[in-house]
């Protein structure tokens, strides 16, 4: 007799199929009632653990006991009373901010204060859902849900479905319009002030933006407002390369912008999306040297200096 086995609890085609059914209730409520705002809380929680466990179910274990790792990956522990313990929810969500170039600091801010809705509405007499528009959230909702499933190779359509996804793609290019008109209505108000100050003015701050606007402390780029010179910073994507040559260990990280200042004309702007939406938005690489003492931190005598500096405008 063959005994038939079904996915491993913590596995991405369990967890997306409980996403996929959260998401069928969610569309089964209106936009305006509580429910559908919850319902979705669920289900964004199912694709961040789907996504995670696409790599590997192990990731989705709670260090605390290695006997959660040995259950991810299908082995029963032999301690008595073991029930197994995933992650904090709060924990996975930065695991995929790190894992999931895609998943930007934007989603994951929004991720986490969605999910702590879902959190009160469970644990509090708070009714964190009730009155809350869907425009205010429902188009980063589909913006984040697209990037999840596309990372474990589906779409919203296996999502959502077909007509769901559609109006989800509106929701998505109605977001990412919205940051484009807010970033380039940001960057006229710098301009126009820019072009009021004097031109004695004007050349003094780009001189000292020039100056403090160093290679190490990021990517440096021409203000879109102002024209001096500014920096673009972001946190790291995908592995780093490491070579090695004669002077030394070289590890160069591509890096996905995050943040943008020109310290001349005051010029800030936060989130790739709007980043992207006024040209700032290209991955650039950062470099680092380092001598073989430092990189392998190896303990010799307190003299010797590290070698290390960073240059953040690298050529690939």
């Amino acid at each position: 007799m063959t005994v038939q086995r079904t996915a491993h609890e913590w596995s991405k085609d369990a967890l997306y199929s409980k996403a996929q059914r959260y998401a069928d209730i969610m569309l089964d409520k209106n936009h305006s009632d509580w429910e559908f705002g919850f319902w979705s809380a669920l289900t964004l929680e199912m694709l961040v653990r789907a996504s995670i466990a696409n790599i590997s179910p192990a990731l989705l274990a709670d260090g605390k006991d290695w006997n959660n790792v040995l259950y991810a990956v299908g082995v029963d522990p032999n301690q008595q009373k073991f029930n197994p313990k995933s992650s904090d929810i709060s924990d996975l969500l930065k695991r995929a901010e790190g894992l999931f170039s895609s998943f930007t600091r934007e989603m994951l801010n929004f991720s986490v204060a969605h999910i702590n809705k879902r959190n009160s509405e469970l644990h509090s007499g708070a009714l964190p859902f009730d009155g809350v528009g869907s425009s205010s959230w429902l188009p980063m909702f589909y913006s984040v849900c697209k990037v999840l499933v596309e990372e474990i190779g589906e779409s919203l359509e296996t999502l959502v479905g077909e007509d769901i996804a559609e109006e989800a793609e509106q929701h998505i290019q109605a977001l990412e319009d919205e940051s484009a008109k807010s970033v380039k209505g940001t960057i006229n108000a710098h301009k126009t002030i820019w072009e009021e100050k004097p031109e004695e003015e004007r050349e003094k701050l780009s001189k000292q933006a020039e100056l403090l606007s160093t290679r190490h402390l990021g990517h440096r780029v021409a203000c879109p407002a102002c024209g001096s010179t500014a920096l673009v910073q972001g946190r790291s994507t995908g592995a780093p390369k490491t070579t090695v040559d004669e002077d030394g260990i070289i590890e160069k990280q591509t890096m996905l912008p995050s943040s943008f200042e020109c310290v001349a004309c005051g010029l800030k702007i936060a989130g790739y999306s709007k980043l992207v939406a006024c040209g700032l938005g290209n991955t650039y690489v950062s470099t680092s040297h380092y001598d073989a003492v430092e990189y392998f931190d190896i303990d010799i005598e307190s003299e010797v200096e590290s070698m290390m500096w960073e240059d953040n405008n690298e050529p690939f």
